[in-house]
């Protein structure tokens, strides 16, 4: 992607790299057919298959543009061969690109290429200034060509998934690790339930936040979340780096179609910038609260008051927490089912999650995946139902999602690997986006770890200014 800029076929020429590759059920979806545009509905572009001979437009290093004509034909000028052999190394000449565009558009993708050329075809060259100058078949650079690709119109629509790697930063409590996360952790015989239960849920830990047992016995699920449902309230966490830079992928860039959270902290909802539309809590919110049964939706404040007078602490932290649990029962419907809006296991999916991933995927130009290992479904099938148009950049401190399709080898034509901790890479994106003193305005707001990483960039920017 160091020569010439393709407004189209930079992204179209991923089309082969969007399969499961996955034989576990869970990973299986819907065929991304299903999100295609029919062809007789969607907007004609004006490149064909019929076509091909239609010009478009090279952009070289220095930002002088030139016309390269297709040709249906084999017919080329001498003038037209020596033009198309005389740009920077590596530049593709018109034949080759005449090569790629057939081949495209008479592929099973036709119509998801046309729909992408059909939303790009309006872009005005002149305002090519800031983009980075594409070439086949070679994916972004990170972090330069990524900032360059992110401000070129090229990349009109972004959505983020996210993961626990986003909010690791915050100090919140881990789950899952071996020895120290809560399911490790966890006894039982602390919880107010009946012994049968409690030997369940010592065999599976996972059951005290099952919604069968909920509908059951709420307390168990209350008191082992009375933590941090409190913590939540009071703003314990703080929302990092990773959720500030998505933040100003909107506030700044303006191009953040949606922000799919996995995480259920609510951190996202303490950046003021970032409209709550703009966010889809995948596996619901502790910031909020609403019967398990009806529905109805509880004021949050009046539900942490009742979960701190109501709900017995098992860590035995808190000496004003009463000594035995009583339920809290929904003003709406009167059953004892109130709780914050975190989708239990074997608990539905949020109805927002379905409607907006139809809604949003089609059109989207980049999916960044942060912070995830992206091995939970439906929320890892983002990956494969994006349009093969859609470039993926993976900013994780592991190599995730190859099942999913997702390609790390030199070969890879649409994925983007930013290695690191997502505070760390967030960081390094945002330097290269000049969002660092938009950042250094929120470094009270950020939990420690995050400011300090922030702070050490800061001082290295005045460091080599001062050079």
């Amino acid at each position: 992607r160091n020569d010439g800029c393709v407004k189209d076929d930079e992204e179209g020429n991923s089309l082969n790299d969007n399969s499961n590759g996955s034989n576990n059920s869970e990973d299986e979806v819907e065929d991304e057919d299903d999100y295609q545009n029919d062809s007789d509905n969607e907007p004609k572009a004006s490149l064909l298959s019929g076509q091909v001979g239609t010009t478009i437009r090279a952009f070289s290093h220095d930002g002088q543009d030139s016309d390269a004509n297709l040709h249906d034909d084999d017919e080329s000028s001498e003038s037209e061969s020596e033009s198309d052999s005389s740009g920077p190394e590596g530049t593709y000449g018109s034949d080759h690109q005449a090569v790629i565009l057939s081949s495209l558009l008479q592929s099973e993708h036709a119509n998801a290429i046309r729909a992408f050329m059909a939303r790009h075809e309006s872009f005005d060259p002149g305002d090519m200034s800031q983009c980075v100058p594409l070439m086949m078949p070679k994916p972004p650079t990170f972090p330069d060509e990524m900032a360059d690709f992110l401000r070129s119109p090229l990349c009109k629509s972004i959505i983020v998934l996210a993961g626990a790697g986003m909010s690791v930063s915050s100090g919140i409590p881990d789950f899952r690790s071996a020895g120290v996360g809560l399911y490790d952790t966890l006894r039982p015989e602390l919880l107010t339930a009946t012994d049968l239960e409690r030997e369940l849920i010592r065999d599976e830990p996972t059951l005290a936040l099952d919604k069968g047992m909920f509908l059951r016995n709420p307390l168990p699920m209350l008191e082992l979340k009375r933590d941090f449902i409190l913590g939540t309230h009071q703003s314990r966490w703080k929302a990092t780096l990773a959720h500030r830079f998505v933040e100003l992928l909107h506030s700044k860039l303006g191009k953040l179609t949606r922000l799919y959270t996995q995480n259920i902290d609510g951190l996202e909802l303490q950046c003021r910038d970032l409209p709550e539309e703009k966010i889809v809590n995948v596996h619901g919110s502790m910031g909020r609260a609403a019967c398990e049964v009806c529905e109805a939706e509880a004021n949050f404040d009046d539900f942490c008051s009742k979960v701190r007078s109501s709900i017995k602490d098992i860590t035995g932290m808190d000496a004003d927490a009463p000594r035995e649990s009583t339920p809290i029962v929904c003003e709406a419907c009167g059953a004892p089912a109130v709780k914050p809006t975190i989708v239990l296991f074997r608990g539905s999916m949020p109805k927002e999650f379905h409607a907006r991933t139809a809604e949003d995927l089609p059109q989207c130009d980049l999916l960044i995946i942060m912070g995830t290992s992206l091995t939970v479904a439906p929320a890892n099938s983002l990956v494969y139902r994006i349009p093969p148009t859609c470039l993926r950049m993976v900013m994780n401190n592991e190599k995730v999602g190859r099942r999913l399709g997702i390609d790390y080898s030199e070969n890879s034509i649409r994925d983007c690997f930013a290695h690191g901790h997502s505070d760390v890479v967030c960081l390094d994106l945002a330097e290269k986006m000049g969002w660092l003193d938009d950042l250094e305005a929120v470094i009270d707001e950020l939990p420690e770890s995050s400011a300090q990483l922030l702070r050490e960039r800061l001082n290295e920017r005045e460091d080599d200014d001062a050079m």
